[in-house]
């Protein structure tokens, strides 16, 4: 299942496991919006300028690169608070014998490690490249 439909389950379950997940939620949505607005997009040009072409969306992949690059300390900041809240989930979910949510939580973890070590940084290294090839014309 899809993160947000597993996360979105866990904030309906009775007792510390949806509470859990009820905090997880608070901090988790408002990140995963933005990272929709800038982290993302840029990442759909990854393979046209690999390619060596100049796809259309250059500049608006530029401008949301460069506000990833901008706010990536509040991002990972927020990455922080999320690590927290996935790790408490994972503590009731392991002690309610739950174990779907146990490994939500193990899969949270990961993909945010996978954000901070890949996908952010490709993103700004799209900004990157973009700029360029922009002031290459």
């Amino acid at each position: 299942k899809p993160i947000l439909a597993v996360q979105r389950e866990a904030t309906r379950v009775p007792g510390p496991l949806g509470a859990a997940g009820r905090e997880l939620a608070a901090v988790l949505g408002p990140h995963f919006t933005r990272e929709n607005e800038i982290a993302l997009p840029p990442l759909g040009l990854l393979a046209a300028l690999a390619a060596g072409e100049k796809p259309a969306g250059m500049e608006e992949a530029l401008a949301m690169s460069d506000a990833l690059r901008n706010e990536l300390p509040r991002m990972l900041q927020e990455h922080t608070k999320i690590r927290a809240a996935t790790e408490k989930l994972r503590v009731v979910a392991q002690k309610e014998k739950a174990s779907a949510y146990e490994q939500f939580a193990e899969e949270l973890a990961l993909h945010a490690r996978t954000e901070e070590e890949v996908l952010y940084p490709a993103a700004i290294l799209v900004g990157d490249v973009i700029r360029a090839r922009l002031s290459a014309k």
